[in-house]
């Protein structure tokens, strides 16, 4: 039997339902919510970016204690164009301070790290959850459609304020000028403000949290190349770029303050856009729609190596392209090697990578730290294994005849294969960056042979991070110590005089350093060897723990 309702009774029932949830209803819950998340990955943020910029500003100070070493340094960074394209115009290099200095070496660095870190926590509070369908809970409990948003951008500010601090405190221990100190911390407030912004609006505009880094990414990238080609002369170009703009406070060199009004405008500007792009779109999808896949997978797909492939490839190529350039760049000014060792301070530093011609010694310096930017590839691929695991793909590729071995070995594989392109591409670029500035292609094939000694050094940052995901599968973010106890050991031994025990620990401090110094065979090998025990520790561990 049907039962009618009448119009009276119906309409009464659709003023009885809940109305939509103001737009920022659950702001202070989400806001708790994401500040338990980053419980430890923000202080970890923090103290990385503070603590490598004071180390930098440490050895500064530590290099550069007279006058005319001051003077060495800024006529050195003024003459080559590399290092202002990297550096900066060098404002205050004129009549150079210790100060100046400092930001000279570590301005645009800064910017970039900072700008780095709210690009990544942003999107990991806003589209990341939208794309585990976490925000489709979240949304359902009666929150507003913008308290996510809100509180991401809250979350992520304050972290940049806290990061901010702390640089002002670090350089004020060292005793620099507190108004040039403040000036440096503001503007990188202010900057971490507008990538804060950009990552707002790349996340509305992307379809998944890693088109939506990687289209900051490729923001940062643009402006970095716009500041850098205005610094090497057409100085207007500098302006289209907010590093331009920030760079351009000019701490401990008459300070100008006025550039911190169109950062922030910058800022209210693009997440005002975030905020209008949100109400444009359905939770869960990016602005523009995702265009259709086919309607087969591949056969290529049918293996767990080519789906490891697959998901890597894009992070390969970034990676080898980036370091490409950087490699370069490096090869470009190597014929400044003589120039930079008649700097006492300078050759000090090079000395610590053995005994050579200054080309060779620049050469190795260079591979060096080439290798220690490719660890983060290294790192990251193989942390890959523990993120797919979390996100609980790893279950429905393991539900199928494949057993766990394969799962990490293939991952294992495109890691170490990736490493050896990566470390390769670099060297070739370096050598021939070389090559073309000294008129000698005879250093091509050294370079290329310290980079693949490199090689055993990166693997045991890799078979560290298998381990710790078999063995401590919740610290396996851990592996980012192992990078960072690398660098610093590496590059900073000397200036910090660091006890010969702590420099054991870097796998680099093993490497031999070519082409300054000839290979050797017993090193490379002990490493190769500790990398392979840590990885076959780590599947042992792996094998006997439960998945997720």
């Amino acid at each position: 039997m049907t039962t009618l309702i009448s119009p009276t009774t119906w309409m009464n029932g659709i003023q009885d339902l809940p109305s939509q949830p103001r737009p920022l209803a659950g702001f202070a819950h989400l806001l708790r919510f994401m500040m338990r998340r980053d419980r430890l990955r923000a202080p970890v943020w923090v103290a990385s970016i503070v603590g490598l910029i004071a180390v930098s500003a440490a050895s500064v100070v530590g290099l550069y204690e007279s006058p005319a070493e001051l003077q060495e340094y800024a006529t050195l960074a003024r003459a080559d164009a590399a290092l202002k394209a990297f550096a900066g115009p060098g404002y205050g290099l004129d009549d150079p301070t210790l100060g100046a200095v400092v930001m000279n070496e570590v301005l645009v660095y800064t910017f970039i790290i900072v700008a780095l870190m709210c690009m990544f926590l942003l999107v990991r509070h806003t589209r990341a959850e939208e794309e585990t369908d976490r925000a489709e809970l979240v949304r359902a409990a009666g929150v507003g459609r913008h308290a996510t948003l809100a509180a991401a951008v809250v979350w992520v500010a304050f972290i940049n304020v806290v990061v901010a601090i702390g640089l002002i405190l670090s350089l004020l221990a060292f005793g620099l000028p507190t108004t040039g100190t403040m000036a440096y911390g503001a503007v990188t407030w202010a900057t971490g403000m507008v990538f804060i912004g950009v990552a707002a609006v790349t996340a509305q505009i992307a379809n998944s949290a890693r088109a939506a880094t990687a289209g900051a990414g490729v923001t940062l990238g643009v402006f970095f190349l716009l500041r850098a080609v205005g610094d090497l002369g057409t100085g207007w170009v500098a302006w289209l770029s907010p590093l331009g703009w920030a760079q351009s406070i000019r701490a401990f060199a008459d300070e100008r303050w006025l550039v911190l009004l169109p950062l922030v405008l910058s800022a209210a500007v693009l997440l005002a856009a975030g905020v209008v792009l949100s109400t444009r779109r359905d939770l869960g999808a990016g602005f523009f729609k995702q265009r259709p896949g086919p309607a087969e997978a591949s056969p290529y797909l049918a293996t767990p190596l080519a789906l490891a492939i697959r998901l890597q490839r894009t992070s390969l190529i970034s990676w080898t392209i980036g370091l490409a350039v950087l490699g370069l760049f490096y090869g470009i000014v190597a014929d400044q090697a003589e120039q930079m060792l008649e700097n006492e301070a300078i050759a000090d530093f090079f000395a610590q990578v053995g005994v050579g011609t200054p080309t060779e010694l620049f050469l190795a310096t260079t591979v060096l730290a080439t290798a220690l930017l490719a660890s983060g590839y290294t790192v990251s691929t193989v942390l890959r294994l523990r993120t797919e695991e979390f996100a609980v793909r790893a279950e429905p590729v393991l539900a199928a005849p494949v057993s766990r071995r394969t799962w990490v070995v293939s991952y294992l594989t495109v890691s170490a294969v990736g490493t050896v392109v990566v470390m390769v591409v670099s060297g070739l670029a370096i050598g021939i960056g070389s090559a073309a500035q000294l008129a000698d292609r005879s250093q091509i094939l050294p370079v290329l042979g310290a980079v693949l000694t490199m090689v055993p050094a990166l693997l045991v940052l890799a078979g560290l991070t298998v381990a710790l995901i078999g063995w401590l599968p919740k610290w396996a973010p851990l592996a980012w110590a192992g990078v960072a106890v690398s660098a610093v050991t590496s590059l900073l031994a000397e200036t910090l005089n660091l006890p010969q025990w702590t420099r054991n620990i870097s796998p680099f401090e093993h490497v031999p350093a070519m082409p300054a110094a000839s290979f050797e065979l017993v090193p490379t090998t002990l490493l190769t060897l500790v990398a392979v025990g840590l990885t076959v520790g780590g599947l042992a561990g792996i094998n006997r723990r439960d998945i997720g």
